[in-house]
């Protein structure tokens, strides 16, 4: 009735058979209908080999234990999914047998929504993870260069304004994303919309929006997966309704520039955008199954490469950036080291009106012939450098090294409730 069983229901079910009888008056059986001439054989269903590492999984799950939120890990040279899990989650037996029905209620009626897949279908706001989209888009648009520089006095001083922490200044676009200066960006997106080449800001934030929708963003990326979301990225439509034609400029909707504001991405969809870096300018669509029966390849769109359309040169500088990040020199990501392993990655602090801040972060490594993309996004439990940094980290320990060493961390990690961030219990 759901997930892959319901994606993959054609392959799996196979085909009834069927014998047709002769009978007597009184219903008994007397012989094959022709000798079974217009009988049909049963054609059992196929087997599915799935792209999930098993340990893999099954240690991603038990990071999540007591938190709400979801971990998605992509390999990037393929799209296939090698974790994807959901916290809080339930145990698939409870919807079988005598009892099903009363357990049904119960977890519907859980205010964790543990049948709720929130990898998939809850799009929130990525925070500073978006900055690395803005970033390669100013720097494909000719708005940013790799060496534009910014001062930063702890805030975007126009408009509303827009708060940064305390951070070395100025900073170059590797060391924005290092440090992740919100000032940086606010700049950076506010050039975009305002490039002359275009003749209004409606026009630019146009041509944004198209260039954020190739990143994989407000449309569904066809996960063989039912019920995938495709999250929001606001159009100059949506703006026009709200405060009018003519009405609203860069500094109405600034917030986009540090991924708040009226947009919304998927767990899946970060880890994606992931990849796509990771790849240097495209991505294969991700994907659970590898192989239906024997060895027959899946659908053929999950084998052709989805470009983003920016230069490979520019990806460069991103990465670069990443690394940074996670090398302890003032970098927010210092908490997603691994030892031996060159990590790219991005904290991020998606803004929650309804309690404490949602903890983001993506990455991949290693930084060169990347085997892993990683977003992590948990509910109600700060930024992002707090709680899903350090357990994106212990994924890829997990993954390319195949234990963890860093046992301290993950027996912080393992020990954390947050539900009572939320539940207060």
């Amino acid at each position: 009735m759901s997930g892959v069983e319901e994606s993959y229901e054609t392959a799996l079910r196979g085909k009834k058979g069927t014998s047709i009888y002769l009978r007597d008056s009184r219903n008994r059986v007397v012989e094959s209908f022709e000798n079974g001439r217009l009988d049909t054989a049963a054609v059992p269903g196929k087997n599915l080999v799935c792209s999930i590492d098993a340990d893999l999984q099954e240690y991603a799950q038990t990071l999540m234990q007591n938190k709400l939120g979801s971990i998605v890990a992509i390999e990037p040279s393929t799209g296939e999914i090698l974790a994807l899990v959901s916290s809080p989650t339930f145990n698939p037996a409870a919807l079988s047998g005598l009892n099903r029905q009363q357990n049904y209620a119960e977890l519907t009626s859980n205010p964790t929504k543990p049948m709720f897949n929130r990898a998939i279908m809850s799009p929130q706001p990525p925070g500073s993870t978006f900055k690395l989209v803005n970033g390669l888009i100013g720097l494909d648009e000719g708005t940013l260069t790799p060496h534009t520089t910014c001062h930063c006095a702890g805030h975007y001083p126009y408009g509303r304004g827009v708060a940064c922490h305390g951070h070395i200044s100025p900073v170059n676009f590797i060391q924005s994303i290092m440090v992740s200066c919100n000032a940086y960006y606010c700049y950076a997106f506010r050039n975009i919309l305002e490039n002359k080449k275009y003749i209004s800001v409606d026009s630019a934030l146009t041509v944004w929006r198209e260039k954020v929708m190739r990143f994989g963003f407000a449309r569904q990326l066809g996960v063989d997966l039912p019920n995938e979301k495709a999250g929001i990225v606001a159009s100059k439509n949506l703006y026009n309704r709200y405060y009018g034609v003519n009405r609203w400029n860069p500094l109405s909707i600034i917030s986009l520039a540090i991924g708040q504001g009226e947009i919304g991405a998927t767990t899946l969809q970060l880890a994606n955008m992931t990849a796509l870096i990771a790849n240097k300018g495209f991505y294969y669509i991700p994907h659970i199954v590898k192989t239906v029966g024997e060895n027959e390849r899946i659908a053929p769109e999950y084998y052709e490469k989805q470009y983003s359309g920016i230069a490979e040169k520019y990806f460069e500088y991103s990465i670069e950036g990443m690394n940074m990040a996670t090398k302890g020199m003032g970098g927010t990501a210092w908490r997603a080291q691994v030892p031996g392993i060159e990590v790219c990655g991005k904290t991020g602090t998606a803004q929650n009106p309804h309690g404490k801040n949602h903890s983001v972060f993506v990455c991949f490594a290693p930084k060169t012939d990347p085997k892993i993309a990683v977003a992590v996004f948990v509910e109600n439990s700060g930024a992002g450098g707090s709680f899903a940094a350090p357990i994106a980290s212990l994924v890829l320990e997990k993954y390319l090294k195949g234990n963890v060493l860093r046992t301290e961390l993950e027996q912080w990690i393992l020990t954390m409730n947050l539900l009572t961030n939320i539940f207060g219990k």
